[in-house]
């Protein structure tokens, strides 16, 4: 198997952005760090590290490495890791 590859950049890293979320019986992972120099917490933002239900309006894919938008890139990747799958059980 051959790792996502960003067609602007060729990193094999990206994000994917859930927005407009409704969640059930979820967990949220916050981890804060001391900024040394703002001399107070900063916040990497809050993960949901479990849920029973996700349900996103919207989704976008971005490139971890340039922060280009790679949506469909990472939507045909998904695709053909799904495809032999299909095909095998045909």
């Amino acid at each position: 198997m051959q790792p996502f590859t960003c067609p602007h950049c060729g990193s094999h890293a990206y994000t994917i952005v859930l927005s407009g979320c409704s969640l059930s019986n979820a967990t949220l992972h916050e981890t804060f760090q001391w900024n040394e120099q703002e001399q107070e917490y900063a916040s990497s933002g809050t993960v949901v590290a479990d849920a029973e239900e996700l349900t996103p309006q919207d989704s976008e894919a971005l490139c971890a490495e340039c922060e280009k938008d790679v949506t469909d890139a990472v939507a045909a990747y998904e695709a053909s890791l799904a495809a032999p799958e299909d095909a095998a059980g045909a």
